[in-house]
């Protein structure tokens, strides 16, 4: 690695996603390393779907089985 970075993300879970997201917007150059399997990459967040807004019911995005 021989380019600087402002930030740098241990992980790649929902919360260092917010993270890097918020640094990158605030215009911050922004390095993730992620050591997790591929399939695991990436933490809960596949889990964290239907949380962004509650709801009742699902609908016709936020229902089905989850991509692996």
């Amino acid at each position: 690695m021989t380019r600087p970075y402002d930030v740098l993300i241990a992980g790649g879970g929902n919360a260092a996603l917010c993270a890097a997201i918020t640094a990158a917007r605030a215009g911050a150059s922004v390095l993730i390393l992620e050591a997790a399997p591929k399939v695991m990459r990436g933490g809960n967040s596949r889990h964290t779907r239907n949380m962004r807004v509650a709801h009742d019911v699902g609908n016709g995005m936020l229902t089905g089985p989850y991509p692996v």
